[in-house]
């Protein structure tokens, strides 16, 4: 644990000068602060470091300080700062984690090990290894938050000397500084880093762009100045007459955020009227709403430009009114409104909720997690495995841009263009997969209605409520995406399982057993792992894929038996029925007889509820044609036997069916994807288009009889561009 040495007795090692400006830092705005803590880490990286130096030459030690510099500006509690000393020391020195455990205590241990394991992920190479490792990061400071704030200032230090670099690497880290890094910090409400984080991206990223606009800003840096100096003096009078207290300071927008405007509207830097922002500090709540009143009678109001993050903070605890009116020369201008307590919010985020506990500044993970409002976002990294789809709803939700309330008035922050179905599945997943309906604003709504700014949602929810293939139309977040795919793709799974037992049971009363019965054996499992399945689904699913054809699962489950010596010559007859006869029950009664082997002709193919007629084939048992089949009139009349459906046996039988649609990107989709939902399995789906701009599907189907067809013939009529849909042989 730390030693007893006084703050102000710093052994000699590296720059005592800058490590008494962290202290200093740390006693003023924590008298009570243990920074012997502090004075231990620096002890410690000083004697590891030694020797070490950085790319431009200088010390090594100078980098952790500044680390540890930037973390007290952020008012952290002494572990963190701690932590900053020692981030490098694990992976660059001798240092090992039981000696950091062992001096610093398993919190600071715990970090330093953190920070090391987010420094070794790499963002180079494919896409889908850049999603894993920003996954990872996401993952890793669900943990502890305090180690991404580490790590923040570790890449805004290195951010600061990046010139030092080969060209490709600067640009390398500057991309993923501004990819990754600038929205976390923005989440993190950490104001104070990132202006300086967007604009160090900037200038690597965009160097010409950049030396142009800091150029073009300092041609009329003097004029800016003495305006801004008068308007704060006028803001200052303008107050001060109505009897408000107020500090008021300004300044001018940041290069990055005066960038992506010039981007975003196709300006020039002349044209973009309110470079300068104002903040009017005031002492309370009540005293904002008050100032915003006086400021708007005093100056004119451009419409549309007033916000009010008070009432409604964002999402990373930000507060403030704000506001952008035209000066007294016809500029614009934009002024924010807070109390000294919500300044400190939004320059520090987090750390401004830290309290005081032995001396020591002190607060919990959770209660880390709680004011930083992360837990959805870490919660999303895992839930979402795919690293792509991750980043993608990573991107989507640290974009947010909607709040909304639910009925307790919980603030909720959404996409924009998000819908009530998005809101559901950001409660919970289990909210949105039972989902049965929405009320916005008191009102029943469609699962599909857009919200806007300040909607309150009730989710109503349903027990035999689930997913469809619609819902993907109707959900804008990717978040929500991903959750309705999963569920689908388990539904589906689901339905797999179920058709391929199915499958399998009628294959095995094929040679004399049914499903239930082999299930019953002794060794049912070993024969299945022996034939390297997991188990009974996982075969199922082989067998509903193809994969595995009935007959071969069937003897998985029960091993062909040893032949039984050949039975006595039977009459002619019933040579006959012998020949032709199963041993299960079939779907179809001939005279009464239910085991004659079956061949269901392909010319019309017959399904359970159609008329039928049976044809004595020779060989070949019975084989079934539908009634007004033409090929059977043709044939041998004394061949010909009256045959029925045995109603109490279920069996599948193969159709085909042909579409003619428009030929549209995506409706292949559509057309399988109404037969999963409708539970149908399909062995065939081949489309090829026409001359006429029309494309022609044969869509092979399984079914349990006519009716379950016409319903499914009905559904894909109903497909947007889909012109006919008949049977075909």
């Amino acid at each position: 644990m730390p030693s007893d040495v006084p703050p102000t007795e710093v052994p000699v090692y590296g720059d005592t000068a800058l490590i008494q400006d962290v202290i200093r830092r740390v006693q003023e705005y924590a008298p009570g602060a243990d920074v012997g803590l502090v004075t231990e880490a620096y002890q410690y990286a000083a004697l590891r470091h030694r020797g070490q130096v950085r790319k431009n030459g200088e010390d090594y030690l100078i980098h952790p300080l500044a680390v540890a510099n930037i973390l007290a500006e952020l008012r952290m509690d002494v572990e963190t700062i701690a932590t900053g000393l020692l981030h490098d020391t694990m992976e660059d020195t001798l240092a090992t984690r039981a000696e950091i455990e062992q001096r610093f205590g398993r919190p600071v241990a715990d970090m330093v090990e953190g920070v090391t394991k987010l420094s070794k992920l790499t963002y180079k190479g494919k896409l889908e290894e850049q999603a894993e490792n920003f996954r990872k990061l996401v993952l890793a400071f669900g943990r502890d938050l305090r180690v991404i704030i580490v790590k923040v200032a570790d890449r805004l230090h290195n951010m600061r000397t990046l010139e030092h670099h080969r060209p490709e690497k600067r640009q390398s880290i500057a991309r993923e500084t501004l990819d990754i890094y600038a929205p976390l910090v923005n989440r993190l409400g950490l104001d104070l880093v990132k202006g300086e984080l967007e604009d160090l991206c900037f200038r690597w990223l965009h160097p010409d762009a950049w030396a142009s606009l800091r150029d073009q800003l300092a041609e009329g840096a003097e004029a800016r100045d003495e305006h801004v100096r008068e308007t704060v003096a006028l803001l200052q009078q303008t107050l001060g007459r109505y009897q408000i207290q107020a500090d008021v300071t300004g300044r001018v927008k940041h290069l990055y955020s005066i960038w992506r405007k010039m981007q975003k509207s196709g300006k020039s830097l002349s044209d973009i009227y309110d470079l300068l922002a104002f903040r009017v500090i005031v002492p309370d709540r009540e005293t904002c709403y008050v100032a915003l009143g006086f400021v708007h009678a005093s100056f004119i109001p451009v419409s549309r430009r007033m916000k009010d993050y008070i009432a409604v903070a964002k999402s990373n605890g930000y507060q403030s009114l704000h506001t952008t009116v035209v000066g007294p020369d016809g500029r614009q201008i934009e002024i924010q409104i807070r109390t000294a307590a919500m300044h400190r919010v939004a320059e520090t985020g987090i750390a401004a909720h830290w309290r005081y506990k032995n001396g020591r500044l002190a607060v919990t993970n959770s209660e880390l997690e709680e004011v930083a409002r992360l837990r959805g976002f870490i919660e999303m990294a895992r839930d979402i495995e795919d690293p792509a789809d991750f980043m993608e709803a990573a991107r989507s939700d640290l974009g947010a841009t909607i709040h909304v309330f639910t009925p307790q008035r919980d603030v909720i922050l959404l996409p924009e263009h998000a819908t009530a179905l998005d809101f559901a599945y950001h409660i919970h997943t289990e909210v949105g997969n039972h989902c049965g309906g929405a009320k916005v604003n008191g009102k029943m709504v469609p699962l599909r209605t857009p919200l806007k700014l300040g909607d309150t949602v009730e989710i109503l929810t349903k027990n035999d409520a689930h997913p469809s293939r619609d819902w993907l139309a109707w959900a804008n977040s990717h978040r929500a995406l991903e959750k309705i795919r999963k569920k689908l793709r388990d539904m589906l799974s689901d339905h797999g399982v179920a058709m391929g037992r199915e499958i399998l049971d009628g294959a095995l009363r094929k040679v004399g057993s049914n499903l239930k019965r082999e299930l019953s054996e002794k060794g049912a499992s070993e024969r299945l792992k022996e034939a390297g399945h997991k188990d009974l689904d996982a075969l199922a699913l082989e067998v509903v894929s193809g994969r595995v054809s009935p007959a071969e699962a069937a003897r998985v489950l029960r091993p062909p038996q040893p032949e039984a010596p050949p039975p006595p010559a039977p009459s002619a007859l019933s040579a006959w029925i012998q020949r032709v006869r199963k041993s299960n029950d079939s779907a179809i009664i001939v005279n009464g007889e239910s085991d004659i082997l079956v061949d269901y002709a392909r010319c019309c193919r017959p399904m359970k509820g159609e008329s039928i007629i049976g044809y004595i084939t020779r060989g070949r048992g019975l084989s079934v044609h539908k009634a007004d089949c033409n090929m059977v009139k043709g044939l041998d009349a004394d061949r010909v036997v009256s045959v029925d459906w045995d109603g109490s046996v279920k069996t599948l039988h193969q159709g085909l069916l042909r579409l003619v649609c428009d030929d549209r990107p995506g409706i292949l989709a559509e057309i399988t994807g109404t037969c999963a939902s409708t539970k149908i399995n399909l062995w065939r789906a081949d489309m090829r288009t026409t001359d006429d701009d029309r494309a022609v599907c044969d869509l092979g189907i399984a079914v349990h009889d006519v009716n379950e067809l016409s319903l499914l013939i009905k559904r894909l009529k109903g497909l947007k561009g889909v012109v006919t849909v008949d049977r075909a042989s």
